[in-house]
């Protein structure tokens, strides 16, 4: 299996992204983007998308672009910062890598709304393993 299908196999396979509904789209050089029309059970108490919710659009988009260079990656510190209240309509989560060496890499990753207006910031950072994501998935 090459690098590309391993990737392809590994965004694909997480389960939990898939139970909410987050779509991932384009991945691949230290990006990623993912979306997720807010359903009723995405709403907070308040009638807002919850935090969780967005914490994990903005996670499947992480781990899609770390893990983008065929080497498997896994978050060893995330923060999130919430701009504004959305309750409904789509988000979009899109990636981007800053730095990245044999070990470690750093993410930043921007939640928008509809508009495109930012609702969220998501900063991690992941300890890139010594195996290939083919090794682990075969």
């Amino acid at each position: 299996m090459d690098d590309r299908e391993a990737l392809d196999r590994f965004v694909a396979a997480d389960a939990f992204a898939r139970h909410l509904g987050v779509e991932v789209g384009s991945y691949g050089d230290g990006r990623a983007t993912a979306r997720l029309a807010l359903r009723p059970e995405h709403l907070n108490s308040a009638g807002s998308a919850h935090g969780g919710v967005i914490f994990a659009l903005a996670d499947a988009a992480f781990a899609a672009a770390s893990n983008s260079h065929g080497t498997l990656a896994l978050a060893i510190e995330a923060s999130i910062s919430y701009f504004a209240a959305v309750r409904e309509g789509v988000l979009v989560a899109e990636a981007r890598e800053v730095a990245c060496n044999p070990k470690l890499a750093t993410y930043v990753i921007d939640v928008r709304d509809g508009s495109g207006a930012r609702v969220a910031q998501m900063r991690g950072t992941v300890y890139r393993k010594r195996q290939r994501l083919a090794e682990v998935l075969a």
